[in-house]
């Protein structure tokens, strides 16, 4: 990727403000008053960040595969008033494609914009079907570095955010010291204190998850890596902690472009430090390839897919070392009773192991923390969970449904966490009442 194009994005989306504005303006005027974020990684969190930080009730993300998340995404009396937003750099991620199919057969085409590079399959898709807008993205930046580009701003748009003066904060960022920030936490990293604990202010506590996909996926390649620690149930020293607490950040959402500007060079320095290619990600597709695999063979088998063979909670737990970090990776449906009891077995299993911990929602994490599970330092515990799909939802075009695709990229993980000689237990629920059941 050109380190100029994310450089040069504030200035660039300055001059496309007024563009974004009429956009949102027009929506609205048609009685399109909900926003919905369709895409993965880069592409939804910056919206996430967005709408959490500015108390926005009318923008929604769905980046979950789950049939619950789905189903769950927009109501029925939603629906026909819903601006659909399908961001996705290269056109072709499989989930965004889904969503597309899934809401493009029940609204209107006046209903949909595309962000993607002109060309991609999402871009054609979108010209043909007669999408409201579709606007390009720029071929040289990568989507963890897109968020001051239209895949930041026309949310922000959307949800009235003053992006002028969020655009122009841009320029007050000290390269050096972010640099000399990132330089810092590498620096920490390599003498042992590889996990990064992010604890922003309150008021744009949603930061540290686009940060943390910012850094996990930047740095964790060729066995290293910075693993990031967001939403921290323990809060407990440990050996091999660093903290980049609120002083660290900047309280004012309006500062949030300036932040996401001097989290991407500080990433840059982190990454040089490290001797890794901050704009890659060559153990992502992995995953993919191997998720196209079991959708391959559930399509052309009756027979049920035999369970992958892995540690069991307890073996992965005795399997624990110095400077390992506990990793939930739950294929579960993201609703805040879900994330709540998650986050108790999460705290239960730091207490037990006396370590860093993480939690990913899948497939979320893929696009996020994945490369560095796989890619980064072979120090992660990896509890995979997955439960049994109800009230599936079939895909239109796609000749699937949701919960098959969101079961083959479970499964599909599994496969390559294994394949790279990670340590990995798969536990299958009956029912998200099971959840409890996972503390140690």
């Amino acid at each position: 990727m050109n380190l100029l194009g994310w450089v040069r994005a504030p200035e660039q989306s300055l001059a496309q403000w007024d563009a974004h504005t009429a956009l949102a303006a027009s929506a609205r005027a048609d009685g399109l008053d909900r926003t919905l974020v369709c895409g993965m990684g880069g592409s939804s969190l910056v919206a996430d960040v967005l709408a959490s930080a500015f108390g926005a009730r009318t923008l929604r993300v769905l980046d979950s595969t789950n049939p619950a998340a789905v189903g769950a995404a927009v109501s029925d009396d939603e629906l026909p008033r819903t601006l659909f937003l399908l961001s996705s750099k290269s056109g072709n991620t499989v989930e965004t494609l889904a969503f597309c199919h899934h809401f493009v057969a029940r609204a209107r085409p006046d209903q949909f914009v595309a962000i993607t590079e002109s060309g991609s399959p999402l871009d054609t898709l979108a010209r043909q079907r007669g999408f409201r807008a579709v606007i390009p993205h720029p071929p040289g930046i990568g989507g963890r570095y897109s968020a001051l580009t239209a895949i930041g701003m026309l949310p922000a748009a959307l949800i009235g955010v003053d992006g002028r003066t969020l655009l122009e904060r841009t320029g007050r960022v000290d390269v050096a010291a972010a640099e000399r920030l990132g330089s810092a936490v590498a620096d920490r990293a390599k003498s042992g204190r590889d996990k990064l604990r992010l604890a922003p202010p309150r008021e744009v506590g949603a930061l540290a998850q686009w940060v943390e996909q910012l850094i996990a996926e930047s740095s964790g390649k060729d066995g290293r890596g910075v693993v990031p620690i967001v939403d921290d149930p323990l809060d407990a020293s440990l050996p091999d902690l660093q903290t980049a607490g609120p002083a660290e950040f900047s309280a004012d959402p309006l500062d949030l472009g300036r932040e996401f500007l001097r989290w991407e060079y500080a990433t840059k320095a982190l990454c040089e430090r490290l001797g890794v290619n901050a704009f890659d990600q060559p153990d992502v597709e992995e995953a993919k390839h191997l998720a196209r695999a079991e959708l391959v063979a559930a399509r052309t088998s009756s027979v049920v897919a035999e369970p992958i063979e892995t540690l069991s909670p307890a073996d992965l737990r005795r399997s624990a070392r110095a400077g390992d970090y506990f990793a939930i990776l739950a294929y579960l449906p993201p609703s805040a009773n879900v994330l709540a009891q998650l986050q108790r077995v999460r705290g239960a299993w730091g207490r037990t192991l006396r370590c860093a911990t993480t939690l990913g929602i899948g497939p979320r994490y893929l696009h996020s923390t994945g490369q560095l599970h796989k890619g980064g330092p072979n120090t992660g515990l990896f509890l995979v969970i997955t439960v049994e799909t109800r009230d599936d939802i079939a895909i239109p075009e796609m000749g699937l449904t949701f919960g098959a695709l969101h079961a083959a990229q479970a499964r599909g993980d599994v496969r390559a966490l294994l394949g790279r000689g990670r340590r990995v237990a798969h536990v299958h629920l009956s029912s998200l009442a099971d959840i409890s059941k996972l503390e140690p």
